[in-house]
């Protein structure tokens, strides 16, 4: 007859830790580097205080909206809307490029109109990238030449005058469609 093991006996063994310590050891110092070279980039929006608070009455009751849609392969199309009614006005490429300064003098006639809005609600297509769209924000952000558009100011009623005409920019399709 055979022996029989007793079943009470338990197994033992031995684990081995040294490659997830060996990959911790890895890995730490290139976290640790990478950080090193990651920035963050801000960009300065400060306007005058009679501004930011026209921009601050205005968003509260606004009754002109403007829009603009960006794409890469037909161009720009602001969209403004008053009184319930909408406008389309096509800013249309230049031999396959943007026509930077055509949007530029397009947005300063629209703000020459409605220089009581300073907000743009800009809708871009899936093919423009971040910096395509900081180009087009900084085109719309002051006025063609340093010339003045002039609003009055319905704090005091006095009339003031800026470059600035669309600070404020607020992305209306971030998810996408």
């Amino acid at each position: 007859m055979r022996a029989l093991k007793p079943r009470g006996t338990e197994a033992t063994f031995d684990l081995n830790l040294a490659p997830i310590l060996d990959i911790i050891v890895a890995i730490v110092p290139l976290l640790l580097l990478s950080i090193a070279f990651v920035q963050v980039k801000m960009i300065d929006t400060s306007v005058p205080q009679v501004v930011a608070e026209a921009v601050q009455r205005a968003n509260e009751k606004s009754e002109t909206t403007v829009a603009l849609k960006v794409s890469k392969g037909k161009g720009f199309v602001f969209e403004v809307t008053r009184d319930g009614k909408t406008n389309p006005i096509p800013v249309a490429n230049k031999n396959g490029q943007w026509d930077l300064d055509g949007l530029q003098l397009a947005a300063f006639a629209i703000k020459e109109k409605s220089p009581e809005v300073f907000r743009l609600d800009m809708n871009p297509e899936q093919d423009v990238n971040l910096n395509e769209l900081v180009t087009v924000m900084d085109k719309l952000r002051r006025s063609p030449d340093a010339k003045k558009v002039a609003f009055t100011d319905p704090a005091n009623g006095t009339k003031v005058e800026t470059e600035l005409m669309f600070p404020n920019v607020l992305f209306a399709n971030v998810i996408g469609d």
